[in-house]
């Protein structure tokens, strides 16, 4: 693969997860947060929960662009590392079940097309993952 689109795609995959990554912690610090970022509304979902799973999803996102780093300066020196090819397919295929989805209210193939998260997630979340998901492709 050539280095220019290795370091393109991974540049840009880079910035997108850890802007992602950062724009959840600005959420979280400015106190912004609403449960229907992170997962589909119900009247019982209890706020701290969602707090927690975006927090999660945060430091994911921080993790995966950091073994994104390592696995484009990997292929730009020449070294090859198993276990950095094998986290970059764990990242790859992350991006790529949330960009189909779950099926219901998330993804691709949602079959529910009402209510804050899913529009959120029709207009944003799966258009983005599915962005990220191709840059990945070189990094394979």
């Amino acid at each position: 693969m050539s280095n220019v689109l290795i370091q393109i795609s991974g540049i840009i995959l880079i910035t997108g997860l850890l802007l992602a990554a950062f724009v959840s912690w600005g959420i979280l610090l400015r106190k912004k947060f609403k449960t229907w970022y992170i997962m589909p509304q119900n009247t019982n979902v209890d706020p701290e929960k969602g707090k927690s799973w975006f927090l999660l999803q945060s430091v994911v996102l921080f993790a995966a662009g950091f073994i994104v780093w390592l696995r484009m300066d990997q292929l730009l020196v020449g070294h090859t590392d198993n276990v950095i090819e094998q986290l970059i397919w764990a990242v790859s295929g992350m991006l790529f079940v949330r960009a189909m989805g779950e099926f219901k209210v998330m993804g691709l193939f949602r079959t529910q097309d009402r209510g804050d998260f899913t529009h959120l997630d029709k207009r944003l979340l799966t258009p983005f993952a599915l962005i990220l998901f191709v840059l990945s492709w070189p990094l394979i």
